[in-house]
């Protein structure tokens, strides 16, 4: 049965994990449970505070959550220098789950993540499969995909004018695209524009992200939106998940032909008063299941 969603909220505390560049990076703490941690991150153009609501729902059901701003983000540091998806996987992440392991005592954890979140906690496990076998005890996504947003000719052109658009630019202000909240480093979102022009998934010297997913098998949990047809369309979604070793993998079309009060976009999906009522209880539910 689906935990019902709470009619309070808690409040967070913020700590501070330092990457091996030095860059700090805000974390917050959603109460204290004792229950299994959950670390919980947000997508391009926003922070925490974009995921708050399923943090505090989880929060009051239990778990020691943590979120935490991408640098640039938020309350975390904003280098001088640029950085893209990879950046954030390699050095944010870590630096997070050290924090987390450290203030936790335990090692084990389940992850989520929104959109361009579910790419950079991915990519780190895909760096590090043993590690991230033995510690994440699940993976859930929330529209997220890696290569598939330019099926469409329309899109594809949209993309490509975006990166034209994008090539003379080093921050994107916020608001700038009419989306989200923080700005965004548009060395990032160059990045995200040739993974979904070129249909590849690829890092630096071209280690293939999606070649290396087969090796990770903790459960996961997608999540993708009926009505999210350009940035993270389902196809994409269950593309992304499937390329998982797992075994465990849970994939739902949240729409109304599927029983959803609405055709969820990209960002209702996360945080509006339908999630509220069924999308955050079935993340609940299935983190129940996998602690």
């Amino acid at each position: 049965m689906l935990q019902s969603p709470p009619e309070t909220s808690t409040q967070s505390t913020r700590y501070t994990a330092i990457c091996t560049d030095g860059t700090r990076i805000a974390c917050h703490r959603f109460g204290q449970g004792s229950r299994t941690p959950i670390i919980l991150t947000h997508g391009t153009f926003s922070s925490h505070q974009g995921c708050q609501g399923l943090a505090q729902h989880l929060a009051l059901c239990g778990y020691d959550v943590w979120a935490f701003d991408w640098r640039g983000h938020g309350a975390s540091d904003t280098p001088t220098a640029q950085y893209d998806f990879e950046t954030v996987a390699l050095q944010d992440v870590p630096a997070v789950k050290e924090l987390v392991k450290r203030e936790t005592q335990t090692a084990k954890s389940i992850w989520l993540a929104h959109s361009g979140g579910g790419l950079v906690m991915a990519m780190w496990m895909a760096r590090h499969p043993d590690q991230a076998n033995q510690d994440v005890l699940g993976l859930g996504m929330l529209a997220t995909q890696a290569n598939q947003a330019a099926a469409l000719t329309a899109h594809r052109q949209k993309i490509e004018n975006m990166a034209g658009w994008l090539a003379d630019m080093d921050i994107i202000p916020a608001r700038a695209l009419g989306v989200g909240s923080d700005p965004e480093s548009a060395h990032l979102m160059r990045q995200w524009c040739r993974w979904n022009l070129s249909g590849a998934f690829h890092g630096a010297q071209g280690f293939d992200y999606l070649a290396a997913l087969p090796s990770l098998h903790m459960p996961v949990l997608t999540l993708a939106g009926a009505g999210d047809h350009f940035v993270a369309p389902p196809q994409g979604c269950f593309g992304f998940a499937n390329a998982f070793g797992s075994t465990d993998k849970t994939l739902v079309q949240c729409g109304k032909s599927y029983g959803f009060l609405e055709d969820y976009e990209h960002g209702r999906i996360l945080a509006s008063s339908s999630a509220r009522k069924e999308i955050w209880p079935r993340v609940a539910d299935w983190v129940s299941k996998h602690v």
